[in-house]
């Protein structure tokens, strides 16, 4: 199985991004890690995810921060899935979701408290570990838009980390294999936090995203980034 997972699209359908869809019939599902939009409009969220279905792939989505408070219900209108607030199993993969950031200097639409984060997202994987079956063939991961703190991919360019402490304590508390973020345009990066692999795949725009591929047999799985080229 593969999974391509972009993010921080902000209203730019890239090409490039496009043509690799195009040659990598491949790959099974694409995730996108929020900031569908630079605030708007919300016409583009569903212009952009059915652009992708059309090309016969399987789409689940997040909100950013810069994208208004309605997307969440605009993308279950798609013919992509909302993973906001969600958990879906995809083969042998179980994936938990949530959107937003923790606060900004910039008041944006999609900020949440840490505390609230933290809460909502445990309640999803207290969720699924209560009703959990065959958990050793699934690779668990958490999509979210904001990076973990104190990581290659909450880090801005003067050195500063701005990622979420809530997402740190979720990933060091549970048995998470990867979480896949974002938010950060400049953190483009694979990091480890105790087992979990963090991977922020920067910008679209600047042409990249991260390759997750998994042996269907072993759940045995490889993260890498991957160019859409220039």
């Amino acid at each position: 199985m593969k999974i391509l997972s972009i993010s921080d699209v902000h209203g730019d359908y890239n090409e490039n991004f496009i043509n690799y869809l195009e040659n990598n019939k491949d790959i099974d599902l694409i995730l996108i890690n929020g900031d569908i939009t630079n605030f708007g409009p919300l016409e583009f969220v569903g212009d952009f995810i059915n652009s992708i279905v059309d090309l016969d792939f399987d789409v689940f989505a997040i909100q950013g921060n810069c994208d208004p408070k309605e997307v969440p219900d605009v993308i279950k209108d798609t013919n992509g899935t909302c993973l906001h607030k969600n958990v879906k199993t995809y083969g042998n993969v179980i994936i938990f979701g949530f959107g937003g950031s923790n606060p900004t200097p910039f008041n944006t639409p999609g900020e949440f408290e840490d505390e609230y984060l933290y809460e909502n997202i445990k309640e999803l994987l207290l969720e699924y570990e209560e009703n959990m079956e065959d958990e050793d063939l699934k690779v668990k991961i958490l999509l979210t838009h904001a990076p973990p703190l104190d990581s290659e991919a909450d880090k801005i360019p003067d050195g500063v980390h701005v990622g979420s402490k809530a997402i740190r304590d979720i990933i060091e508390e549970f048995n998470i294999d990867i979480n896949l973020c974002g938010h950060i345009h400049e953190a483009k990066s694979i990091d480890n936090i105790a087992n979990t692999i963090v991977v922020n795949p920067g910008m679209l725009k600047d042409n990249h995203g991260c390759l997750v591929t998994i042996d269907d047999d072993t759940s045995d799985f490889n993260v890498e980034i991957v160019s859409f080229g220039q």
